[in-house]
């Protein structure tokens, strides 16, 4: 890898204003957004690291590491410190890469987003979900999607869906859904990004009982496809949301 250590450049500090946003992310997702070869991102990655700015986090054998940012590389990038993950557990690996995909492929095509903590952050994205849990207690707790995007007949939240939820839980969440997407609510519609058939369909038989209509469907898959094929077209959007 690289020699002697160097100080964090322009594309460093573009790369660390993406990642201040998400928290964490693959290699191969960052490498679209500064739009540099895999050896030259790895050597932004390095200056960053050395400047203690982020980290790498080793996960599963075959998927790389995680870059995680600090808590001094998110006060550099102008960000509240707290937008640093403090740990990142095994159980949420998966989630944090999807978060951080489709984060990728809304900056490079070019869409004004909202990460997960920046909808953290904020009051429109929260809403409070009643449910009936498995044991009959009716259960009131606060929802938040993964990630929004700002498009033209509204905001449209994003749900990161990897892991089978209870049909109780769903269909709750699809009501609401429905109920925030009506003409004059304050979306314009939800997008479900899921990386297996066994995840979507529960959602989809949830939907279409609580009637909600405005509803898209994205496998993870297509998503990062998608990404890496708009990453050499569309400028990218890695700063705050205006």
């Amino acid at each position: 890898m690289s020699g002697a250590c160097r100080s964090p450049g322009p594309k460093s500090l573009q790369a660390l204003a993406w990642l201040a946003r998400v928290g964490a992310a693959p290699i191969d997702a960052l490498e679209l957004i500064i739009g540099c070869s895999r050896r030259k991102t790895y050597d932004h990655v390095h200056r960053l690291v050395d400047a203690g700015l982020v980290r790498r986090i080793p996960t599963t054998r075959g998927d790389g590491s995680l870059i995680v940012v600090t808590r001094a590389g998110a006060i550099a990038a102008g960000e509240p410190s707290s937008r640093a993950p403090r740990t990142l557990e095994l159980s949420t690996w998966a989630h944090s890469r999807g978060c951080a995909w489709v984060a990728a492929w809304l900056a490079v095509r070019g869409r004004e987003w909202h990460s997960e903590r920046e909808i953290s952050d904020g009051d429109f994205w929260r809403w409070t979900l009643t449910y009936t849990d498995a044991r009959g207690a009716i259960a009131r707790v606060t929802h938040r999607p993964d990630l929004g995007v700002d498009m033209p007949d509204g905001p449209i939240a994003i749900e990161v869906e990897l892991q089978r939820k209870s049909l109780r839980r769903l269909r709750a969440i699809t009501a609401l859904y429905a109920q925030l997407c009506e003409p004059d609510g304050p979306l314009a519609g939800v997008i479900y990004i899921t990386d297996r058939p066994d995840v979507a369909a529960p959602v989809t038989r949830a939907a279409d009982e609580q009637g909600l209509q405005r509803i898209r469907f994205e496998t993870l898959a297509d998503v990062v496809e998608q990404a890496r094929a708009a990453s050499s077209t569309t400028p990218r959007t890695t700063g705050a949301p205006a």
